[in-house]
């Protein structure tokens, strides 16, 4: 089936996104523009860092303009969904993979005395830690009282389910939401 231009601008959902995948660059980047902030929202959610979530959207677009045949058009926004989701798990696998191969090759020996970094890496470093601490502020109080206790004193679930009178899986519960909560609303810094 060829594609024409005639096909794309008389609305046919198919052909449209075939041609602008491969057959007309104009209309590939405008099919970009409006997908590119539902395939970035996707991969927010699998990549905490914001660079990496943009990095793969924009792999995700890469792979989507070398799909220049008519046997694999984009089929929908689910399909666009699941392509963006394997990406970014598969981009997860290979950082895990690598990192433990990273981690078996170095010695001790060789690791420096202290891991401060540059200037640059300090005050960066600063701005994360103020952007948390500005984040936990705004949480409810029984949520920040949870991450506190869990992340800056250590304590344990069970201490900390001492420590408040409450049952453990209470406890377990109320630091994973606080933190589901925590993460959006740093996410919504950005």
């Amino acid at each position: 089936m060829a594609v024409t231009m005639n096909s794309v601008l008389l609305g046919h959902p198919e052909a449209a996104v075939h041609a602008a995948l491969g057959n007309y660059p104009e209309l590939f980047s405008a099919f970009y523009r409006s997908q590119y902030e539902y395939v970035l929202r996707i991969c927010r959610r699998y990549l905490w860092r914001h660079e990496d979530a943009e990095d793969a959207a924009a792999e995700v677009f890469l792979k989507l303009q070398a799909l220049d045949t008519e046997e694999n058009p984009i089929q929908s926004r689910s399909w666009l969904s699941k392509v963006t989701g394997r990406h970014c798990i598969d981009k997860l696998r290979k950082a895990k993979v690598e990192s433990n191969r990273c981690a078996e090759g170095v010695e001790c020996d060789s690791l420096p005395e202290s891991f401060e970094g540059s200037p640059l890496s300090r005050v960066l470093r600063r701005e994360d830690e103020e952007n948390v601490r500005q984040a936990l502020r705004r949480l409810p109080r029984e949520y920040r009282i949870l991450l506190v206790l869990h992340y800056y004193r250590q304590l344990s679930y069970a201490e900390i389910a001492v420590a408040l009178g409450k049952q453990m899986p209470a406890v377990k519960t109320g630091v994973f939401r606080a933190k589901r909560l925590l993460r959006d609303k740093l996410l919504a810094a950005n």
